[in-house]
C-alpha cells in the first residue's frame, strides 16, 4: 500500500491534537481542497503504534514543476514528491516517491515509491465532490499495486478507493479509504488516511493513518 501511504495526500505543518475547527459550513469544495494536497509544500508530524511498538513519522509533500516517468508504464505525468521518515526502536526508515496526478479532476494516476521498490496506478478515477456535506461519501478510482516499480512489473493486489467526509472530535475530516485484495493470497489490506478540512475549504493541522496488513497494523496522528 501506498499513501502517501493510503494515497497521495499532505496537509498543514504538524497541529495541536485538541484544537477542534472552530466554524463549520454547510458544504465542503473537496477538489479544492485536494487541490491544496497536489500543489502545496506541507508536512505533518506523528505518532502511534505499529502493533504494541511505539513510532513517530513525518510526512512531507514537495510540488514539483514539469513532468516525472511512472517507470512502471513509462509514461510521463504531472507529479508531487512525498516523503515518510517512519521511526521504529530509535531506528528510522525514509521511503520518498512521486505522487502522479490529473491536475484537471485532482485525481490520483500512480504513485512510485522506488526508494522501496513499491508502485501503484489507477485504472479508474474518482470524483471529490465540490458541495460536499458531513456524511457524504464516494469513489476515489480503482487500479493496481505491482510486486515491484520494474518497467511491465506483475499485479500483487487490486485495490479500490473511497473518500468520506466525517465529523469526529470537533473535526471535520476527508478521509481516503482503501481496501486491497492481494492476489496471491486472497488477504484483504485496509487502510484510512484522514485530514482536517477547515471551514474554508483548506486543509487543517490534524490528520490520521490507519493500515491493516499481513505484517500487522499502524495506527498515527498528529501530535
Amino acid at each position: 500500500m501506498s499513501l502517501g501511504l493510503i494515497q497521495g495526500c499532505g496537509g498543514g505543518g504538524g497541529g495541536n491534537d485538541t484544537t477542534p475547527e472552530p466554524v463549520k459550513p454547510s458544504s465542503y469544495d473537496l477538489q479544492a481542497t485536494m487541490s491544496q494536497y497536489y500543489t502545496k509544500a506541507q508536512s505533518w508530524s506523528l505518532s502511534g503504534t505499529v502493533g504494541a511498538v511505539p513510532v513517530s513519522a513525518v510526512l512531507s509533500v514537495a510540488p514539483k514543476t514539469g513532468t516525472a516517468v511512472f517507470p512502471v508504464n513509462g509514461k510521463a505525468y504531472t507529479y508531487t514528491q512525498q516523503e515518510m521518515k517512519l521511526t521504529v526502536n530509535g531506528q528510522t526508515t525514509n521511503t520518498m516517491g512521486e505522487l502522479f496526478f490529473d491536475a484537471t479532476v485532482m485525481q490520483t494516476e500512480a504513485v512510485s515509491a522506488r526508494s522501496d521498490d513499491t508502485c501503484e496506478q489507477a485504472q479508474t478515477k474518482g470524483s471529490f465532490s465540490r458541495a460536499a456535506k458531513v456524511g457524504d461519501s464516494g469513489a476515489n478510482g480503482s487500479g493496481f499495486e505491482y510486486v515491484s516499480c520494474a518497467p511491465g512489473a506483475a499485479v500483487e493486489a487490486n485495490y479500490v478507493d473511497t473518500w468520506q467526509l466525517k465529523e469526529e472530535g470537533g473535526r471535520v475530516l476527508l478521509c481516503l479509504n482503501r481496501s486491497s485484495k492481494v492476489v496471491a493470497s486472497g488477504f484483504t489490506r485496509v487502510g484510512s488516511q484522514c485530514h482536517q478540512v477547515l471551514a474554508d475549504g483548506s486543509l487543517g493541522p490534524f490528520m490520521s493513518l490507519s493500515l491493516i496488513t499481513e505484517d500487522g497494523t499502524l495506527s498515527m496522528k498528529t501530535l
